[in-house]
């Protein structure tokens, strides 16, 4: 029997996650998931903020004790760049639920096996997350850096005044000066997110039965937050390697300072301050994830005990969708 093309598995794939993302229950999963995230980049965003500064090597903000005097010079201006971090966690957060799908029934088309098969999906539709995020991601860099570099006296006048502005207005090679770290990130995090919360999934739903709603609740929410600071700890390098691309990526546009790629970024941080330097600044984004799961798993639970969930699950059990599912 002869195997199917690419294009077979392509279309088999889409197919698979049409029917999964038809299903009530997913939707409102994935429009939960979204806002949930959107919301938590909002509560984390001055600690993201901090985490920039200290990519980038500023002499003041240069660890996570700096946040209250950041916010002290900042105000409320420290959020001027979270409509881009927001509108990233919305989409990253809708784009996760189909795209996982796809990935997963693609894959699993090519005979991965399913214990293996999350985290491979998860670095996948990671790794096409990371680029779409980019543009706003820079941009959000810049107006994070601003405010410093105004303060400074590095810059005359504010490079964007709005994200919006930003992503209009940026050049093309600005918006995707630092593509290739973040995607590579992006793609471990998601990979590990989804291998471990699909593990600790798998418990909840086997050896957690017997266990009180107390200690399921804290390995749904608590659990969850340590997966991600797990996979976040592991990728850190290349995090680290983005913050600083896309630190100096404004001046290397215009000349300012010399272009430098990936894997010239990794060499000099590890020259200038040895292989540690490359997780200069951990502690700042592990405590920004920390917030971001806690927050996220905590509105996850808030909405399944207020009931929100109930209409989704019943229209679902109505269209027969929950047997119909590949994914």
């Amino acid at each position: 029997m002869a195997q199917p093309s690419i294009w077979q598995i392509v279309g088999q794939a889409v197919e698979s996650a049409s029917v999964s993302m038809a299903d009530p229950l997913v939707q409102q999963q994935a429009a939960e998931g979204a806002v949930l995230r959107a919301h938590a980049a909002f509560v984390a965003y001055p600690l993201d903020v901090l985490k920039t500064q200290v990519q980038s090597g500023h002499p003041k903000y240069s660890r996570l004790s700096s946040l209250p005097s950041l916010m002290k010079d900042y105000k409320l201006r420290i959020f001027r760049g979270y409509p881009g971090v927001g509108a990233n966690s919305f989409i990253m957060g809708a784009l996760m639920f189909g795209g996982y799908r796809f990935f997963d029934n693609f894959w699993k088309l090519n005979n991965v096996p399913d214990y293996w098969r999350p985290a491979l999906a998860g670095a996948s539709i990671g790794a096409l997350c990371g680029f779409v995020a980019t543009p706003l991601e820079q941009v959000k860099t810049i107006m994070a850096l601003q405010e410093s570099w105004l303060k400074e006296k590095k810059v005359k006048a504010r490079i964007y005044t709005s994200v919006l502005q930003g992503a209009w207005q940026a050049p093309l090679r600005l918006k995707f000066y630092a593509a290739t770290p973040l995607i590579i990130r992006t793609s471990l995090f998601d990979g590990q997110l989804f291998f471990y919360n699909s593990r600790l999934r798998e418990w909840v739903a086997h050896d957690g039965v017997a266990c009180s709603s107390g200690t399921r609740f804290f390995v749904s929410t608590v659990g969850f937050m340590f997966a991600g600071l797990i996979a976040a700890t592991v990728n850190y390098p290349f995090d680290r390697v983005k913050g600083l691309m896309m630190g100096e990526a404004y001046q290397a546009s215009i000349g300012e300072v010399a272009q430098r790629s990936t894997i010239g970024t990794f060499r000099s941080i590890c020259q200038k301050h040895g292989i540690l330097g490359l997780f200069r600044g951990l502690p700042t984004r592990s405590m920004l994830h920390a917030v971001v799961w806690c927050t996220v798993g905590l509105g996850r639970e808030a909405c399944e005990r207020l009931g929100l969930r109930e209409s989704a699950k019943r229209r679902s059990a109505e269209r027969g969708c929950s047997r119909n599912l590949t994914a």
